[in-house]
């Protein structure tokens, strides 16, 4: 089944867990994080959390981010079931920190060249 490949922009609440967990080729670095987005127009804004997962040596471009930090993730997402309840975690494949206040600056020239 081929995967839906999502970019996702948010704000990291919480802080960044880093741990070692036992995987099937041996021991595997994994970062967790939630990011949190309002989506939707003015008035009827969606808010979603949205619990990401970093593996490997991509952990170590997590490691100094902090709460608040606006996040760009690319990667999909994955269900697991445990007992009677579903989890649906965010498999990221690249993460890398946006300068709200360059994307800003970036926004408005473009709105000045239109």
């Amino acid at each position: 089944m081929q995967k839906e490949m999502l970019n996702i922009n948010g704000n990291l609440i919480g802080n960044v867990e880093i741990k070692t967990i036992q995987g099937k080729e041996g021991e595997v670095t994994v970062a967790n994080f939630t990011l949190f987005r309002k989506m939707g127009k003015t008035g009827e804004k969606k808010k979603e959390y949205i619990n990401c997962n970093v593996y490997g040596e991509k952990t170590e471009l997590v490691k100094d981010f902090e709460k608040g930090d606006f996040i760009h993730v690319f990667g999909y997402y994955k269900e697991v079931e445990k007992g009677d309840k579903t989890y649906r975690n965010f498999i990221v494949k690249h993460v890398n920190k946006i300068d709200k206040e360059m994307e800003n600056k970036k926004e408005q020239e473009e709105n000045k060249e239109e």
